[in-house]
């Protein structure tokens, strides 16, 4: 964690982040007798992957089965990370925050840019900084779909069996990160 902490400080300026949270919608086939549930605001159907990603692009906690109509900020709401975060009950060093985009909360520990209006240029420099540290949960969603072809399409499977394979994409993918050089 220290090594992670010392490379986010040096590469994105942006000191004490342990990770950035974001969401994916996987698309999916349209789930039978059910019309709207899944059916999201890019006009697909889709399961969200809810994520906390790490520096090296890991993912750290994984929530999947929100359906595609719920918005980033409400899967949080409901989340395990939330509830754990409410409670102090992840370990990790003081001080420590999560970055998010405007979906999330403000808390002491999860942050997120300043609204576009009236900023100074002490918030503007804080939005680009926070803005190019968060990038690295869509880029792990990046890296994921490109690395597994069943993102490039929707995912014909019951929804149970979807819950499945988008995990195990994200423990193989953590794997590879951990064990591969490229």
């Amino acid at each position: 964690m220290e090594k992670t902490q010392e490379a986010l400080k040096a590469n994105w300026n942006f000191p004490n982040r342990c990770g950035a949270i974001d969401g994916k919608h996987c698309q999916i086939k349209r789930p039978d007798n059910i019309c709207s549930e899944f059916y999201n605001y890019k006009g697909t159907y889709s399961i969200i992957l809810f994520a906390l990603v790490d520096a090296s692009y890991r993912f750290v906690f994984i929530d999947v089965c929100s359906n595609g109509r719920v918005n980033d900020g409400a899967v949080f709401r409901n989340s395990t990370l939330n509830s754990a975060m409410e409670y102090n009950m992840i370990n990790w060093p003081d001080n420590s925050i999560i970055i998010g985009d405007n979906a999330f909360p403000v808390r002491n520990t999860l942050l997120k840019p300043y609204s576009k209006v009236n900023l100074t240029l002490k918030q503007k420099i804080f939005n680009y900084r926070l803005s190019r540290a968060r990038r690295v949960s869509e880029n792990a969603f990046g890296i994921l779909a490109q690395r597994f072809c069943v993102f490039g399409r929707p995912i014909e499977l019951t929804v149970i069996t979807i819950d499945l394979v988008i995990r195990s994409a994200c423990y193989l993918h953590n794997w590879l990160r951990m064990t591969s050089s490229n």
